[in-house]
């Protein structure tokens, strides 16, 4: 009947057996110190040369497998990320089932950012993909660079040449792009992927023709497969069909996944629109502020005592405060630092980069002096 041997009894056994051949070595039988000497040295060194395999066993199967944490990343519920270090070149996936390292020398792993099948495996330099339900290798660690599956499609580099592939790394077109070591998001949103091109961005199809022409400073992905758009310090919003829902002239845009877009005017004014471009709120903000003055009354400890400002109320957009009614009617854009209600119906409002302030009444006038 076949008997398993734990790695406790071969250690039992082994350095058992060496010290009764030292203890042979140097009995009194042995009288010739000589050779006394010369097998203790070839002892010795048997003695280092199988503590050394007996370190690298362990190592290798016993000590790594009981430091496989709960808190290793989990690929799927069979396998786990065992992470040594980012580039180490030792860490590993392997089976929670049978403690097992499936695919070892591993520098690094990138999960896809929506439920792909595939993860990014760099190992020894080289990147491929791997399956985290199977971890089997479905495409080879033959890429010098390569990005997540997004959409069904993944760009992987050779050289200083991008392309995109599918699941089985074909490459989805004959197109090739030269690769801009600064960017880093070389992935489909949706139907379209940004691609720079000499400083410039536009966007390509799936068959890898420009659809809108890379003359932006910036593109870049928002939610719901729509697209930020950047050229002279002014943005605007793509759709995700690549059309303009709003022209290239706004000083911000924010794109809400389930609110809408904000629009941020030259005058720091914003409004919020739906994905069609149909107006929602013409007047939006942050924050509303009580504006008080100073009057002639003081308390019982001779402090100043203040009013509130019945008529008016501040309001915040970003670092910018504007002056509003009760009512929400707004009487200015948000174009100043700060507002401070000086007396009733007087407003004292500081410039942005000015060092310089203004007074203005409630219908936004200037108040000369």
């Amino acid at each position: 009947m076949k008997r398993n041997i734990s790695f406790k009894i071969w250690l039992s056994i082994f350095f058992g057996g060496i010290w009764q051949f030292i203890c042979n070595i140097f009995s009194w039988e042995n009288k010739a110190p000589f050779w006394r000497v010369v097998w203790a040295i070839i002892t010795l060194c048997c003695v280092a040369f199988t503590s050394m395999l007996a370190y690298a066993f362990y190592k290798e199967f016993i000590y790594d497998n009981s430091n496989l944490y709960s808190y290793d990343s989990s690929l799927s519920s069979n396998f786990k990320f065992k992470d040594t270090g980012y580039n180490s070149g030792s860490s590993f996936i392997y089976d929670v089932r049978t403690k097992k390292k499936v695919i070892k020398d591993i520098d690094w792993i990138a999960f896809p950012e929506d439920p792909d099948s595939l993860i990014v495996v760099a190992k020894k330099g080289k990147r491929g993909f791997v399956n985290m339900f199977t971890a089997e290798i479905s495409i080879p660690f033959i890429y010098d660079a390569a990005w997540s599956f997004t959409d069904g499609v993944a760009a992987v580099s050779l050289g200083d040449s991008i392309f995109f592939i599918d699941h089985s790394g074909t490459p989805i077109n004959d197109k090739k792009f030269k690769r801009d070591p600064k960017y880093g998001s070389y992935v489909y949103h949706g139907n379209f992927a940004a691609i720079p091109l000499e400083g410039r961005f536009g966007l390509i199809d799936r068959n890898g023709d420009w659809t809108i022409a890379p003359t932006y400073d910036n593109i870049h992905i928002g939610p719901n497969n729509m697209w930020y758009v950047l050229s002279n310090d002014k943005w605007g919003v793509l759709n995700d069909k690549a059309q303009f829902v709003f022209p290239v002239e706004f000083q911000n845009v924010t794109i809400h996944s389930n609110n809408g877009i904000t629009l941020t005017n030259n005058d720091n004014s914003q409004s919020r629109y739906d994905y069609d471009g149909s107006l929602i709120d013409k007047f939006v903000f942050d924050e509303v502020f009580e504006l008080a003055y100073f009057i002639n009354e003081f308390d019982d400890d001779g402090n100043q005592k203040k009013a509130i400002d019945i008529n008016m109320l501040a309001y915040s957009v970003g670092n910018y405060y504007g002056l509003m009614t009760r009512k929400g009617i707004p009487v200015t854009p948000p174009l100043y630092n700060t507002i401070e209600s000086v007396a009733p119906g007087v407003y004292l409002c500081e410039i942005p980069d000015a060092c310089q302030s203004i007074l203005i009444n409630e219908k936004g006038e200037k108040i000369n002096s």
